[in-house]
């Protein structure tokens, strides 16, 4: 079966607390977006789970979040002598903040569900997907989410008028621990703006939902080609641009495809430039 793991890029992220087993809290609309890995999983053969990636540095064994959730996944439904190849060909970029990792993990899941007819609950797909990573739970879903806790409470919101991404992935990248750890050397902010971006996502104001694009990791790596990258988008016409997740990838808004088109001629020299636009839930497979 070939799948498309889609990525992600947060609207918002407010970083709400830090829990006693130091993972942090955080209130965050995230967006699927119509970029995307593509992975292949074929069961049978010997036991096991055997990945196989297009990127040579990303790991094969159970440090790869779409190993371990296929790991899960058998656990789950008692299958763990099951024989399973898993192949990704990356396509979005890594260190970018943009999910690439947590979406196969996603997509895995959801296969594997279909596959082996499990006919698992989506509330079990994300308790099994929680155990992977803190974006998994929302990969699993799609669409425009506002999610809480570590990641793992998602809430449907008013979807994303539809708009187009230009989205620079400059060569400085951020791990997201590393981000973290600078994040933690800030005192905690209370300038939150999640809740600002629901309110414009409800009345459907393009213009306003720009305005209220926030991240705070944006304002505590103060990467300097992230800021040269949003000062550009916005020169170039986009409604709002910010960096998504932990970095180091930034977006512009554009109302139309031709603006985007025109703006991503303008960053070509910045990083690896795409366009693209949001996903709907219905549309994540």
């Amino acid at each position: 079966m070939k799948i498309r793991a889609y990525a992600k890029v947060n609207l918002t992220l407010d970083i709400t607390g830090r829990r006693e087993d130091g993972l942090h809290t955080l209130d965050t609309v995230m967006q699927s977006v119509a970029l995307w890995d593509e992975i292949e999983l074929t069961p049978g053969g010997l036991p096991g789970i055997r990945v196989q990636c297009s990127r040579d540095y990303i790991p094969v064994d159970n440090g790869n979040t779409a190993y371990r959730a296929a790991q899960y996944f058998f656990r789950k439904i008692g299958r763990q002598n099951e024989g399973l190849t898993i192949a990704i060909n990356k396509r979005i970029p890594s260190r970018a903040g943009m999910g690439g990792g947590s979406t196969d993990a996603a997509a895995v899941l959801r296969a594997l569900n279909n596959i082996y007819g499990a006919n698992l609950p989506i509330e079990t797909l994300w308790e099994l997907a929680t155990r992977v990573g803190a974006d998994v739970p929302f990969c699993v879903k799609g669409g425009t989410c506002r999610c809480t806790g570590i990641g793992e409470v998602i809430e449907p919101v008013a979807e994303l008028p539809n708009c187009f991404f230009v989205i620079c992935k400059p060569p400085a990248g951020m791990s997201t621990l590393r981000a973290y750890a600078l994040l933690d050397q800030y005192p905690m902010s209370r300038n939150f703006g999640t809740q600002r971006m629901v309110d414009a996502l409800e009345k459907g104001n393009l213009v306003k939902i720009g305005q209220c694009l926030q991240n705070r990791f944006e304002e505590t790596l103060r990467l300097v080609q992230v800021r040269d990258i949003k000062k550009s988008l916005l020169s170039a016409g986009a409604l709002g641009a910010v960096m998504t997740g932990s970095g180091s990838a930034v977006y512009g808004v554009f109302d139309t495809e031709a603006a985007a088109r025109s703006a991503a001629q303008l960053l070509t020299s910045k990083g690896k430039v795409y366009v693209t636009r949001p996903l709907r839930s219905c549309e994540i497979r």
